[in-house]
């Protein structure tokens, strides 16, 4: 089964670090191959990253989240998955500042854009944001199996309705090495405030 998959990066990361799992995109994609029984065309991680500054105005803690964020795209790319990066802005009012990135609109035009090119058979959605819901409706409307990838904890009813299918994602994390870390992992927990607040949070 030709399938695409598309990760909300952010929300994969903050939803499996609450849990104590480890976000692994590179295990996640060997797992949803199923054991060979579905062949992915391509997985694209979609990242957000700190407003553009120089470096001599950059806030310590966006620095912080840049180098990360960075990392992390770095080892998805060395692994071949494909990593679009969008800069955030600033949320004025906090401090240290803080930045959201909205990365929701575009990840939802890339999945259209990219599965009528494409024509896979299933389009798995990495991510448990409700506002992917009209992305799912969409891409059903062209015969394409939708599923959202995500744990429960995080999954919103919305998109749970709108999708062919659930995903659990307690399965993959459960097969998981608990212990140790991959290249990719300081993304999530660089140990500090990295201004990172993810959008919709504001209030």
């Amino acid at each position: 089964m030709r399938t695409l998959v598309f990760v909300d990066e952010a929300n994969f990361s903050k939803s499996a670090s609450a849990q104590g799992y480890r976000p692994d995109i590179v295990g996640l994609r060997n797992w949803l191959r199923d054991g060979g029984r579905r062949q992915i065309i391509e997985m694209v991680a979609y990242i957000g990253f700190p407003p553009d500054r120089r470096p001599e105005d950059m806030p310590e803690n966006w620095q912080r989240a840049y180098d990360s964020k960075h990392r992390l795209r770095m080892a998805l790319e060395n692994n071949g998955i494909m990593v679009v990066g969008w800069r955030g802005k600033q949320l004025f009012g906090f401090e240290p500042p803080r930045f959201a990135a909205n990365i929701d609109m575009l990840m939802a035009m890339d999945a259209l854009e990219f599965a009528i090119e494409a024509r896979p058979d299933i389009v798995v959605l990495v991510t448990g944001d409700g506002d992917f819901s009209y992305l799912a409706n969409k891409l059903r409307r062209r015969g394409i199996r939708v599923e959202a990838a995500s744990l429960g904890s995080a999954l919103s009813a919305e998109l749970k309705r709108a999708v062919h299918q659930v995903i659990d994602l307690r399965h993959f994390f459960a097969d998981q090495p608990k212990e140790g870390r991959h290249p990719a992992d300081d993304a999530a927990d660089d140990g500090g405030d990295d201004g990172w607040l993810e959008e919709g949070e504001e209030d």
